[in-house]
């Protein structure tokens, strides 16, 4: 057997259920806006840049830093731009977040 990298490693991740303490987070018929920017877009998983103050990704813990890996189960490493905006206005709308700390 091949001793892999730490880099290597940490590519072979792919699966979000295998990343570090996913959270699914719920934005209900009732949520006019995200209350979040991010950095960069997909297709690959995305970091939240900021979060509105009182918005519903600060109610539920959403903080920057934390990594969107999927919507409505949807894996964003091969999701195209326009789908995550799409998806990111319907409601309702699921997201798996790997939490930064």
């Amino acid at each position: 057997d091949k001793v892999q990298s730490k880099e290597e490693q940490r590519d072979v991740v792919q699966d979000p259920s295998a990343r570090r303490n996913p959270v699914e987070l719920v934005a209900d018929d009732n949520v006019v806006k995200l209350g979040m920017t991010f950095e960069g877009k997909p297709p690959g998983y995305i970091k939240v840049k900021a979060c509105s103050e009182g918005g519903w990704a600060e109610s539920v813990g959403i903080q920057p830093g934390d990594t969107i890996v999927s919507v409505d189960s949807e894996d964003l490493q091969n999701m195209a731009a326009e789908d995550f905006k799409a998806l990111c206005k319907k409601r309702p709308v699921q997201f798996l977040v790997e939490q930064a700390s």
